[in-house]
């Protein structure tokens, strides 16, 4: 009988989530008889608030996986990076892969700065992460595979980039396989892949700028199978803007409702508040959506212009309007040190939408992303921040760090003062 090989998928996560993207990888791998019938896959979420690095090499240590692949991002790339680099320790034969958003547009960095890495996958990983999978099982090179980097001999190659899948049909359904439990509250669903902007602090626009949708039928279906469980009280859509087409919200929204008779509310959808407008209200309500966040992450025109946000001010402010009225929360985001701002210009954003009474203000420092324009071009903005995760601005040409500083304890103070409708303070970005 053959040996059959084991390999871990891992993510560190914030408390009670999981994620959704090792569901794709996993579903996507099986879907090729020699992997199904060779590998073992087992996805492993671990709670970064509780585990701490020793008890995850113990359980790994038990299962003894001959690769691991990380989902990485900002906020658990270190942890990662200490997980894999006491697994290779204790057993140097295993292949450590990382992919994800952190991991991807900086691989040449993570692959030179730490030696126990073998590949690191760029772009979208299902395709890509197959390949590597059956190239292991024949222990052929990895040359001819697009969209990844590895050490090869001493040496760090990097292979050409893989296009974005362009028929995302070809992805399996983790829920629809068996692969992923629908849970309650931290249920995500994707119907469509890119954004129709180009913030330069956010990755999605420039490494996915042509959207791709999912099938309806498979959405509907997924909808629906997530519905069906009486536990699910709410659930989450993870595309970058829900309200990006009336026509398609309406087509969402009907398919929600018709699945929807244990009343799941649907939490905390990203929207551009710009999109909402009377008609939009009733699709909302329709969709029995509870809460919406929103940007404009700055108010302030010649800011808008140098980090490419869209914004029309009456418009943002008459949504904000119409959402709290009808009974939708809205959580509003604006950063902290954005290029353009200084101190007082942001003081002037936090007022005026504290102005517009929205349930929540998510205020955040800038995070200089890997894979983002302000990342790539960081020198041509003259910006200071850390180079280790996650990245945080430390000044910016018109926001020193002392400025940053003072406008971080202005945030904390919102937090104190404001009871009835009150803002509260994250470091992340959105």
């Amino acid at each position: 009988m053959n040996h059959r090989k084991k390999v871990a998928l891992i993510s560190f996560n914030w408390a009670n989530h999981f994620s959704l993207a090792l569901g794709y990888l996993k579903a996507y791998a099986l879907k090729d008889d020699l992997i199904r019938k060779n590998i073992d896959i087992e996805i492993i979420d671990f709670d970064t608030e509780i585990l701490n690095v020793q008890q995850v090499i113990y359980y790994l240590s038990q299962i003894k996986p001959e690769m691991i692949g990380f989902s990485c991002y900002c906020w658990n790339i270190l942890k990662v990076l200490d997980t894999a680099r006491i697994i290779k320790k204790l057993f140097p034969d295993t292949i450590i892969v990382l992919g994800g958003p952190e991991a991807g547009p900086a691989g040449l960095k993570y692959l030179a700065e730490n030696p126990f890495l073998d590949i690191v996958v760029k772009g979208e990983g299902e395709i890509t992460f197959s390949d590597v999978l059956r190239h292991y099982l024949n222990n052929s090179g990895l040359n001819g595979i697009p969209g990844i980097l590895f050490r090869q001999n001493g040496s760090i190659i990097e292979n050409p980039d893989r296009e974005p899948i362009e028929n995302l049909g070809e992805i399996p359904s983790p829920y629809l396989e068996g692969i992923l439990i629908p849970r309650d509250k931290v249920t995500y669903i994707e119907t469509y892949r890119g954004c129709i902007f180009r913030c330069h602090y956010c990755y999605e626009g420039k490494n996915l700028p042509k959207l791709r949708f999912f099938p309806e039928d498979r959405v509907k279906k997924e909808i629906e199978f997530v519905l069906s469980n009486p536990d699910i009280k709410s659930f989450h859509f993870i595309d970058t803007v829900f309200n990006l087409r009336k026509e398609r919200l309406a087509k969402l929204a009907e398919i929600i409702a018709s699945a929807n008779r244990f009343g799941s509310e649907l939490r905390t959808v990203e929207i551009i508040a710009e999109f909402v407008d009377e008609e939009t209200i009733p699709l909302f309500k329709k969709a029995n959506i509870k809460s919406v966040e929103t940007g404009p992450q700055t108010v302030n025109e010649d800011t808008l212009k140098i980090v490419n946000r869209f914004y029309k001010a009456d418009k943002f402010r008459n949504a904000i309007k119409l959402l709290e009225e009808n009974g939708i929360e809205v959580t509003s985001d604006l950063i902290i040190g954005l290029p353009g701002d200084n101190f007082f210009k942001f003081v002037h954003s936090a007022k005026t939408i504290i102005d517009m009474k929205p349930s929540n203000i998510v205020f955040s420092i800038l995070h200089v992303l890997p894979g983002t324009i302000l990342y790539e071009k960081s020198s041509e903005f003259n910006l200071k921040y850390d180079d280790k995760a996650p990245h945080l601005i430390l000044e910016s040409p018109d926001f020193p760090f002392e400025d940053i500083d003072k406008a971080v304890i202005m945030a904390y103070s919102i937090d104190k003062e404001y009871n009835i409708r009150k803002p509260f303070f994250s470091k992340k970005n959105i």
